[in-house]
């Protein structure tokens, strides 16, 4: 008999049927982890449980050129390449998007320089259409990171977004990548040329304690900072501020579903703040409780597998975009019982609705056409069409694969719910 889901995954299940949205799992891939076993042997299966991958490696200079980081841009461009390849030789219904992002590693100076000038706006955003073109990706990050507070945020950086969403076109996506304490203006979001998400960088965040009666040090990405970080993005203004040292000004009414929380697949030691991969940490280390780790004579904190759902479980909840993942190359391979993405991925697919339910309403039928004609060539494609007629007549009360229906329904009656039909757990329909 299959092992009893954890009770909050089996309510959603029961509860949230006729109003399934599809919650992305986003795992970024920095070139420095592209090693030949890895890519052979275990890129493969992560991708395969990915919606999109974003590749890690590029940024733009001050004048708005794409420059590469660390290696040559001809070695990043063959490293885009081999991703494209492994994408391609998965089942079509697995592969995920491509994703290029510029930035990160602290990049700062250069982005300010050509955010703040039209000229160079254009530049950047002509670069970005053409790497598209050339790489056969399908969205691009622009991870900017730390923006200053004030013009950058108001209006240089939505600025920026928008020209680049204007040149690559509504087929392709634009997203930004920024710490959770820096709100952006919800312009990016709204209007002509509107950026597809906001990734909120959700990790890295021990700091946020910041106060005499929580001295969480090292405990960077605690389940209660990713729920703080939503709350301040969707709030509306005036909003009770539960962390005035990070946010100060409480609530940006930003929609939920343009948003995303990160999962980190890394720790960091409690004192001395030192970074040590999930799979060092899993392979090396002795588990203390919950997410805490003796490893090399010190506690480090990092997700454990269970957090992971939490955090799966949390964002569908909230109805948010996506989950981003930094990164990938820290996990174990997904054959093993604890990675992280496994964890991740177990708890999406139980939380996701029918394939060819467009509209979301537990069924699929001929409004769900409708909903797919409209939205043709933006947010739906043919091969969606398929899921669409493959799936026709079915309803979300139809049986669950994961886990068995009897035991779930069992599980819910000694525990003194009613019995119910179940959600039937599907992969969240891609998009382009």
């Amino acid at each position: 008999m299959a092992t009893l889901l954890p009770l909050r995954i089996a309510l959603l299940l029961v509860c949230a049927a006729t109003n399934a949205a599809a919650l992305d799992l986003i795992g970024y891939l920095p070139y420095y982890r592209m090693s030949g076993s890895y890519v052979s042997n275990v890129l493969p299966e992560q991708l395969a449980m990915l919606d999109e991958v974003r590749y890690f490696g590029l940024t733009s200079d001050s004048n708005g050129q794409i420059v590469p980081l660390g290696n040559s841009l001809q070695s990043h461009m063959s490293n885009i390449a081999t991703v494209q390849s492994v994408i391609d030789g998965l089942p079509e219904a697995q592969r995920p998007r491509l994703d290029i992002t510029l930035g990160g590693a602290a990049q700062d100076a250069p982005f300010t320089s050509v955010a703040a000038d039209a000229a160079k706006r254009a530049t950047l955003a002509q670069n970005v259409e053409a790497l598209l073109t050339e790489t056969g990706a399908t969205s691009i990050d622009i991870n900017w990171e730390h923006p200053n507070v004030g013009f950058e945020l108001t209006t240089s950086y939505p600025a920026l977004l928008k020209r680049i969403k204007q040149e690559v076109g509504p087929n392709r996506r634009v997203y930004a990548t920024l710490a959770p304490s820096l709100v952006m203006s919800n312009s990016a979001l709204t209007g002509a040329n509107a950026i597809d998400g906001v990734s909120l960088m959700t990790y890295d965040l021990g700091w946020w304690s910041n106060d005499p009666s929580n001295p969480n040090n090292g405990e960077h990405s605690l389940q209660e900072y990713a729920e703080d970080a939503v709350e301040a993005w969707t709030e509306p203004p005036g909003s009770r501020n539960d962390r005035p040292w990070v946010f100060g000004t409480w609530g940006n009414a930003t929609p939920a579903d343009r948003l995303s929380v990160a999962l980190p697949f890394y720790g960091r030691a409690l004192s001395s703040q030192t970074a040590y991969t999930y799979s060092e940490l899993t392979g090396g280390g002795t588990i203390t409780g919950g997410e805490y780790y003796n490893y090399q004579g010190q506690q480090v904190w990092a997700p454990s597998p269970e957090l992971a759902a939490e955090r799966i479980e949390y964002a569908y909840e909230q109805g948010l975009q996506h989950v981003i993942i930094w990164e990938i190359g820290q996990d174990l391979p997904p054959s093993h019982e604890a990675s992280l993405l496994r964890s991740a991925f177990e708890a999406r697919e139980a939380l996701v609705g029918l394939d060819g339910d467009f509209n979301g309403d537990g069924s699929v039928d001929a409004a769900d056409y409708t909903t797919w004609r409209d939205g043709l060539g933006t947010t739906y494609t043919l091969s969606d069409y398929s899921d669409w007629r493959s799936n026709f007549g079915a309803t979300a009360t139809q049986t669950a694969t994961v886990p068995e229906p009897t035991t779930l329904t069992l599980g819910l009656v000694v525990l003194g719910y009613p019995p119910v039909s179940l959600c039937r757990a599907t992969r969240a329909t891609r998009t382009p």
